[in-house]
């Protein structure tokens, strides 16, 4: 299982394709085209982050080097760096479409449930419309249509262009239409108020949606698929005052959770240990959540153990974290 992200080929796709609305022709040493594609593609170099293991490369992906002034900073020195390999280019065109291209790869990483930090460092929490999938085989179908179209018929690349984020553009609003429909149709079959109900994308449905009910005793995660509901998962509410759940929520694992997702759960259990369980309610994987962790507890409520899983607790042996 990959990064939860728009890739990389997807996001070049679309750098060329507003390389494009430049008036300049795809050509393979075309500083504009470099610099625009090369940008839209440039802030996942932080995977690099990876080197120091999974979870530091979950935490730090599409962290500040994907903010707007690190895409700033990019823009700025692969910019540059074009203008000095092809120096009859002027520096703040090329800097200028660079930045184009960075710009549309923050942008295009809000659409999925997995977000940005845009503002960072000013403000931390990811950015996210819950609009895309994981992977969006339509706007990577597209946007290499209209890559083919324009190298190989570059008097039609400017028309090409439009016409395909006319038609990205229109289809993000219909499954905005679709989203907003669902959510409608979830809080009438469950009689549950607007707010009860939020609907995300699915990981591996690409007409379908995911979505999340809260009850007053359980949060239910479930699936929309043709118009019909199916709960895959109740979770019970944990109880804000238990004493345990709080010492929890105080340590390494929950900074984490926090840091990581604007959607978990936690939920204690206490055979044949207590144990403070925390899910990632954005992302089912078959038969479980794809991110969750524990936290094992003392009966005096200290902390004996924290562990991260990243493919859910069957799959893996966990991050023990540092406490």
């Amino acid at each position: 299982m990959g990064v939860l992200n728009i890739d990389p080929i997807t996001h070049g796709l679309i750098g060329a394709a507003l390389a494009n609305l430049s008036g300049h022709p795809i050509q393979l040493n075309d500083p504009i085209f470099i610099g625009c594609t090369l940008g839209a593609m440039v802030p996942d170099l932080d995977i690099v982050t990876h080197l120091k293991g999974r979870l530091n490369y979950l935490l730090k992906h599409r962290g500040a080097s994907h903010s707007f002034l690190a895409l700033g900073g990019m823009a700025l020195g692969l910019g540059t760096l074009v203008h000095y390999t092809f120096p009859t280019s002027s520096w703040l065109v090329v800097v200028f479409w660079t930045l184009i291209g960075t710009l549309s790869h923050g942008i295009a990483d809000l659409l999925n449930s997995y977000g940005a930090q845009l503002l960072w460092p000013f403000y931390k929490k990811k950015f996210t419309v819950n609009m895309a999938m994981v992977t969006e085989p339509v706007i990577f179908v597209l946007f290499f249509s209209s890559f083919i179209v324009s190298f190989t018929r570059p008097e039609f690349g400017l028309y090409s262009s439009l016409t395909t984020f006319a038609v990205a553009l229109i289809y993000l609003f219909i499954r905005e239409m679709d989203r907003y429909k669902t959510r409608q149709r979830l809080e009438e079959t469950f009689v549950v108020p607007r707010g009860q109900v939020k609907v995300l994308p699915a990981m591996y449905r690409p007409f379908s949606w995911a979505f999340l009910l809260y009850e007053k005793d359980t949060v239910s995660f479930g699936v929309m698929k043709k118009k019909h509901a199916k709960i895959l998962k109740v979770l019970p509410q944990w109880d804000s005052e238990d004493p345990l759940i709080n010492n929890a929520l105080e340590g390494e694992l929950a900074d984490i959770f926090n840091r990581f997702t604007p959607y978990f759960h936690v939920v204690r259990t206490d055979s044949p240990e207590t144990k403070v369980q925390f899910v990632d309610l954005r992302y089912w994987d078959k038969e479980d959540f794809l991110y969750t962790g524990e936290v094992c507890i003392c009966p005096d409520g200290k902390i004996t153990e924290e562990r991260f899983y990243t493919f859910g607790s069957r799959n893996s042996q966990g991050i023990v974290l540092e406490y």
